[in-house]
C-alpha cells in the first residue's frame, strides 16, 4: 500500500467516526426535545385537570394556545 492510499484510508476513517459521533449527538439532543415536550404535553394535561386557564399553561409549560386547547 503507498502512503497516499494509507492517508486516504486513514483520512476516510476519521471522516465516518466524526460523522457518527455527529450523527449521535444529534440523536440525544433530538431525543431531549423530545421528552421536554412531552414532559409539557403531560404538564399541561394535569394543568387542565386542575382548572388552570389556557394562558396560564401556555406560561408555565412554553406550549402554544393552541397546542394547549388540542389536548
Amino acid at each position: 500500500m503507498l502512503l497516499a492510499e494509507y492517508d486516504y484510508d486513514i483520512d476516510i476513517a476519521v471522516q465516518r467516526e466524526e460523522a457518527s459521533k455527529i450523527a449521535f449527538a444529534q440523536g440525544i439532543s433530538q431525543g431531549i426535545s423530545q421528552g421536554s415536550y412531552q414532559k409539557a404535553i403531560e404538564t399541561a394535561k394535569n394543568l387542565t385537570e386542575m382548572g388552570f386557564s389556557v394562558e396560564s399553561i401556555a406560561k408555565a409549560t412554553g406550549l402554544s394556545l393552541e397546542e394547549i386547547e388540542n389536548l
